[in-house]
């Protein structure tokens, strides 16, 4: 199934879902041309941003999707404590949200430098490009280690049109 990045962004503006737009489609943002399948966000998981996620989600149907059964994420957990991570299914696509980003930190040390854009219409923080960068050698996987090795080039070639100025 395809991501319908389109559709899961603006539901979580929507429902004022507080979040921090991270990996390959922030990379995408930033000019990469690496093609990414899901959405990968940054978030705080209280009870009172879970329930804006569930609210958000409600006409998409978000399944667990690494769990045995694919409990409906609507129903399951009951108590949001303690979970740190959490990968759905949706009618829209793979929706991954996590609250701490390897090789930078959690979601009030993203917040530190994210940036604002406007996505589809909608403002987004979106992770720094340095930030990305870091989380992208953290992971070492040879994808992760390629596009960040492009970031890097986006990154000189900004700093180079920002010097010119």
């Amino acid at each position: 199934m395809k991501t319908d990045f389109k559709l899961l962004l603006s539901k979580l503006a929507e429902n004022d879902f507080d979040f921090i737009v991270i990996g390959g489609f922030a990379a995408a943002a930033y000019g990469s041309s690496f093609v990414t399948s899901d959405l990968d966000v940054c978030a705080i998981l209280t009870p009172d941003n879970i329930e804006k996620l569930r609210t958000a989600l409600v006409d998409l149907h978000p399944l667990h999707r690494i769990a045995n059964n694919k409990p409906s994420f609507l129903e399951i957990p009951k108590s949001v404590e303690g979970i740190n991570n959490l990968y759905l299914q949706t009618d829209a696509g793979v929706l991954d949200l996590l609250s701490n980003v390897t090789g930078v930190g959690d979601f009030q040390e993203l917040s530190k430098s994210c940036i604002e854009i406007k996505i589809y219409g909608y403002q987004c923080k979106i992770i720094s490009i340095n930030d990305l960068i870091k989380a992208k050698l953290a992971l070492k996987r040879p994808k992760d280690l390629e596009v960040a090795k492009e970031l890097e080039v986006i990154q000189n070639s900004l700093n180079f049109k920002k010097s010119d100025n």
